[in-house]
């Protein structure tokens, strides 16, 4: 049996939180290396920053961009700034 209130709630989660990155949308980040230097699994990350595991993996893959605050709290988290995560290169 399907939970349409809780697949409802984590639509909205990840909506808010993640935005499809549009064409000429040259953001990349460092997630999944500074992760690795730090041995920590997908799920670690995404428990400790409140998000799926789901949202880790499309991070790393480009599939998604972070909303600002999301950004941040992973900077804050590996105790990096923001431009030391996440790199914009403009065309």
């Amino acid at each position: 049996m399907l939970d349409i209130e809780t697949d409802r709630c984590y639509y909205e989660h990840v909506k808010q939180t993640l935005h499809k990155p549009t064409e000429g949308d040259e953001l990349k980040n460092r997630i999944e290396e500074i992760r690795n230097e730090r041995g920590m699994r997908q799920e670690e990350l995404a428990k400790a920053l409140g998000v799926s595991r789901q949202t880790i993996s499309s991070l790393e893959n480009g599939r998604y961009n972070p909303s600002i605050g999301l950004a941040f709290k992973v900077a804050k988290l590996f105790g990096l700034s923001i431009e030391d995560v996440f790199i914009y290169e403009e065309e």
